[in-house]
Protein backbone atom coordinates (compact mmCIF):
# COMPACT_ATOMS: atom_id res chain seq x y z
CA UNK A 1 0.00 0.00 0.00
CA UNK A 2 1.23 3.67 -0.98
CA UNK A 3 2.64 5.66 2.14
CA UNK A 4 -0.24 8.69 2.59
CA UNK A 5 1.26 12.35 2.15
CA UNK A 6 -0.04 14.81 4.71
CA UNK A 7 0.29 18.46 5.02
CA UNK A 8 1.89 17.56 8.50
CA UNK A 9 4.48 15.66 7.42
CA UNK A 10 4.97 18.02 4.39
CA UNK A 11 5.87 20.76 7.13
CA UNK A 12 8.14 19.01 8.85
CA UNK A 13 9.80 17.82 6.17
CA UNK A 14 10.30 21.69 5.03
CA UNK A 15 11.37 22.58 9.24
CA UNK A 16 13.82 19.73 8.69
CA UNK A 17 15.43 21.42 5.61
CA UNK A 18 15.52 24.86 7.31
CA UNK A 19 17.30 23.44 10.31
CA UNK A 20 20.24 21.10 8.19
CA UNK A 21 20.70 23.76 5.43
CA UNK A 22 21.25 26.71 7.60
CA UNK A 23 23.15 24.21 10.08
CA UNK A 24 24.98 22.42 7.48
CA UNK A 25 24.91 24.25 4.29
CA UNK A 26 24.11 22.47 0.75
CA UNK A 27 27.18 20.03 -0.02
CA UNK A 28 26.54 18.48 3.34
CA UNK A 29 23.21 18.48 3.69
CA UNK A 30 22.44 14.61 2.94
CA UNK A 31 18.68 13.45 2.21
CA UNK A 32 19.22 11.12 5.27
CA UNK A 33 20.30 13.66 7.76
CA UNK A 34 17.02 15.69 6.55
CA UNK A 35 14.45 12.61 6.79
CA UNK A 36 16.44 11.95 10.47
CA UNK A 37 15.21 15.51 11.48
CA UNK A 38 11.62 15.25 10.23
CA UNK A 39 11.54 11.87 11.99
CA UNK A 40 10.64 10.14 8.94
CA UNK A 41 12.44 7.33 6.38
CA UNK A 42 14.54 7.77 3.26
CA UNK A 43 11.52 6.59 1.07
CA UNK A 44 9.21 8.75 2.92
CA UNK A 45 11.19 11.69 2.22
CA UNK A 46 11.24 10.43 -1.49
CA UNK A 47 7.35 10.54 -1.62
CA UNK A 48 7.43 14.65 -0.88
CA UNK A 49 10.75 15.66 -2.92
CA UNK A 50 12.46 14.45 -5.76
CA UNK A 51 15.81 15.83 -5.54
CA UNK A 52 18.19 17.32 -2.65
CA UNK A 53 17.79 21.17 -5.08
CA UNK A 54 13.68 20.35 -4.37
CA UNK A 55 14.72 19.94 -1.22
CA UNK A 56 16.24 23.26 -1.13
CA UNK A 57 13.42 25.08 -2.97
CA UNK A 58 10.94 23.59 -0.28
CA UNK A 59 12.97 25.75 2.57
CA UNK A 60 12.72 28.49 1.18
CA UNK A 61 9.37 28.55 0.07
CA UNK A 62 8.99 27.96 3.60
CA UNK A 63 10.89 31.10 4.93
CA UNK A 64 9.41 32.58 2.33
CA UNK A 65 5.57 31.96 3.30
CA UNK A 66 4.84 30.74 0.59
CA UNK A 67 1.56 28.37 0.26
CA UNK A 68 2.41 24.78 0.29
CA UNK A 69 -0.99 23.05 0.48
CA UNK A 70 -1.64 22.81 -3.12
CA UNK A 71 1.74 21.49 -4.28
CA UNK A 72 2.62 18.56 -6.42
CA UNK A 73 4.15 15.72 -4.81
CA UNK A 74 7.03 14.92 -4.96
CA UNK A 75 8.05 18.02 -5.45
CA UNK A 76 10.45 18.93 -8.49
CA UNK A 77 13.69 21.00 -8.31
CA UNK A 78 12.38 23.88 -10.14
CA UNK A 79 15.68 25.62 -11.04
CA UNK A 80 18.15 27.18 -8.56
CA UNK A 81 17.15 30.28 -10.57
CA UNK A 82 13.56 30.11 -9.61
CA UNK A 83 14.50 29.05 -5.69
CA UNK A 84 16.24 32.52 -6.09
CA UNK A 85 13.65 34.48 -7.18
CA UNK A 86 11.56 33.24 -4.65
CA UNK A 87 13.94 34.88 -1.92
CA UNK A 88 14.08 38.26 -4.30
CA UNK A 89 10.09 38.28 -4.26
CA UNK A 90 9.44 37.64 -0.82
CA UNK A 91 12.92 40.75 0.37
CA UNK A 92 10.89 42.68 -1.44
CA UNK A 93 7.68 42.59 0.43
CA UNK A 94 8.83 42.27 3.32
CA UNK A 95 11.43 45.38 3.40
CA UNK A 96 9.55 47.73 5.70
CA UNK A 97 12.03 50.74 5.49
CA UNK A 98 10.31 54.27 5.42
CA UNK A 99 12.67 56.23 7.88
CA UNK A 100 16.15 54.83 5.57
CA UNK A 101 13.96 55.38 2.25
CA UNK A 102 13.11 59.22 3.84
CA UNK A 103 16.52 59.51 4.76
CA UNK A 104 18.38 58.97 1.49
CA UNK A 105 16.46 61.07 -0.80
CA UNK A 106 17.91 64.65 -1.85
CA UNK A 107 17.85 66.85 0.42
CA UNK A 108 16.44 65.01 3.45
CA UNK A 109 17.81 66.34 6.54
CA UNK A 110 19.44 63.55 9.55
CA UNK A 111 19.43 63.79 12.91
CA UNK A 112 19.86 61.42 15.79
CA UNK A 113 16.11 60.54 16.31
CA UNK A 114 15.87 59.51 12.12
CA UNK A 115 19.35 57.61 12.81
CA UNK A 116 17.20 55.77 15.78
CA UNK A 117 14.03 54.95 13.69
CA UNK A 118 16.14 53.29 10.80
CA UNK A 119 17.95 50.95 13.34
CA UNK A 120 14.30 50.15 14.47
CA UNK A 121 12.75 49.37 11.26
CA UNK A 122 16.11 47.59 10.40
CA UNK A 123 15.50 45.75 13.98
CA UNK A 124 12.18 44.49 13.20
CA UNK A 125 12.91 43.37 9.72
CA UNK A 126 15.76 41.14 10.57
CA UNK A 127 14.14 39.75 13.35
CA UNK A 128 11.08 39.12 11.96
CA UNK A 129 13.68 37.22 8.96
CA UNK A 130 15.69 35.52 10.88
CA UNK A 131 15.43 31.85 9.79
CA UNK A 132 15.32 32.96 5.90
CA UNK A 133 18.46 35.30 6.78
CA UNK A 134 20.67 32.27 8.48
CA UNK A 135 19.67 29.93 5.90
CA UNK A 136 21.23 32.52 2.57
CA UNK A 137 23.81 33.33 4.87
CA UNK A 138 24.89 29.87 5.00
CA UNK A 139 24.08 28.79 1.51
CA UNK A 140 25.19 31.99 -0.25
CA UNK A 141 28.84 30.64 -1.01
CA UNK A 142 27.48 27.17 -3.04
CA UNK A 143 25.22 29.26 -4.94
CA UNK A 144 26.08 32.11 -7.27
CA UNK A 145 22.34 33.31 -7.46
CA UNK A 146 22.22 33.55 -3.31
CA UNK A 147 25.89 35.18 -3.26
CA UNK A 148 25.13 38.04 -5.36
CA UNK A 149 21.60 38.63 -3.61
CA UNK A 150 23.11 38.42 -0.33
CA UNK A 151 26.82 40.17 -0.51
CA UNK A 152 25.36 42.86 -3.41
CA UNK A 153 21.72 43.49 -2.98
CA UNK A 154 21.22 42.56 1.04
CA UNK A 155 24.69 43.98 1.73
CA UNK A 156 26.59 46.58 0.37
CA UNK A 157 24.05 48.50 -1.25
CA UNK A 158 22.79 49.03 2.31
CA UNK A 159 26.05 49.82 3.79
CA UNK A 160 26.90 52.64 0.87
CA UNK A 161 23.16 54.17 1.36
CA UNK A 162 23.90 54.32 5.12
CA UNK A 163 26.93 55.60 4.57
CA UNK A 164 25.91 58.15 2.65
CA UNK A 165 23.13 58.68 5.41
CA UNK A 166 25.93 59.41 7.40
CA UNK A 167 27.64 62.24 5.35
CA UNK A 168 24.20 63.82 5.82
CA UNK A 169 24.10 63.74 9.36
CA UNK A 170 27.64 65.27 9.45
CA UNK A 171 26.08 68.44 7.13
CA UNK A 172 28.26 67.17 4.05
CA UNK A 173 27.71 66.15 1.12
CA UNK A 174 29.69 64.27 -1.55
CA UNK A 175 30.72 60.39 -1.46
CA UNK A 176 31.32 58.11 1.44
CA UNK A 177 34.69 57.97 2.68
CA UNK A 178 35.70 54.51 3.87
CA UNK A 179 35.75 54.75 7.06
CA UNK A 180 31.95 55.80 7.05
CA UNK A 181 31.60 52.61 4.89
CA UNK A 182 33.18 50.55 7.68
CA UNK A 183 31.05 52.53 10.41
CA UNK A 184 27.78 51.75 8.48
CA UNK A 185 29.18 47.88 8.37
CA UNK A 186 29.12 48.10 12.25
CA UNK A 187 25.62 49.58 12.46
CA UNK A 188 23.96 47.19 10.40
CA UNK A 189 25.83 44.43 12.39
CA UNK A 190 25.35 45.62 16.12
CA UNK A 191 21.67 45.29 14.71
CA UNK A 192 22.27 42.01 13.14
CA UNK A 193 23.12 40.68 16.20
CA UNK A 194 20.87 42.36 18.97
CA UNK A 195 17.99 41.43 16.45
CA UNK A 196 19.21 37.67 15.46
CA UNK A 197 22.20 36.36 16.49
CA UNK A 198 21.66 37.00 20.46
CA UNK A 199 19.01 34.06 19.86
CA UNK A 200 21.40 31.88 18.83
CA UNK A 201 23.67 32.44 21.93
CA UNK A 202 24.66 29.21 23.69
CA UNK A 203 23.31 28.96 27.60
CA UNK A 204 26.03 30.88 29.64
CA UNK A 205 26.04 33.56 27.15
CA UNK A 206 22.30 34.65 27.14
CA UNK A 207 21.58 37.46 28.31
CA UNK A 208 18.31 36.51 30.73
CA UNK A 209 15.69 39.48 31.67
CA UNK A 210 16.07 40.89 28.13
CA UNK A 211 12.63 42.26 26.45
CA UNK A 212 12.81 42.10 22.73
CA UNK A 213 11.21 46.03 23.42
CA UNK A 214 14.37 46.62 25.61
CA UNK A 215 17.03 44.54 22.94
CA UNK A 216 15.41 46.82 19.82
CA UNK A 217 15.95 49.98 21.75
CA UNK A 218 19.00 49.21 23.16
CA UNK A 219 20.28 48.03 19.15
CA UNK A 220 18.77 51.34 17.66
CA UNK A 221 20.57 53.62 19.89
CA UNK A 222 23.97 52.14 19.65
CA UNK A 223 23.06 51.84 15.52
CA UNK A 224 22.63 56.15 15.81
CA UNK A 225 25.86 56.62 17.91
CA UNK A 226 28.04 54.39 15.31
CA UNK A 227 26.84 56.46 12.47
CA UNK A 228 26.91 59.34 14.21
CA UNK A 229 30.65 59.15 15.31
CA UNK A 230 31.76 58.04 11.99
CA UNK A 231 32.77 61.67 11.11
CA UNK A 232 31.53 65.41 11.95
CA UNK A 233 31.79 67.93 8.69
CA UNK A 234 35.39 68.27 8.52
CA UNK A 235 36.09 64.85 8.77
CA UNK A 236 37.50 64.56 12.21
CA UNK A 237 36.25 62.33 15.14
CA UNK A 238 33.37 63.84 16.54
CA UNK A 239 33.91 64.28 20.38
CA UNK A 240 32.59 61.88 22.99
CA UNK A 241 29.25 63.48 24.35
Amino acid sequence: MARKKTAVKLEDIAEAAITCFSELGIRRTQMADVAKAAGVSAGTLYLYVSSKEALLHLAILKVCARPMADLALPLADPGIAVTAETFAARVKEVRHWPSFDAAVAPGARVDMDVLRNIGRELYGMLHDARRAIWLIDRCAKEVPAFERLHALDLRARHRDQLAGIAVKFAGSSGVARPEQKLAARLAIETVAWAAMHRLRETAPNEITGLTEEDACEAAASSFAVILAAAADKTGRALPEA
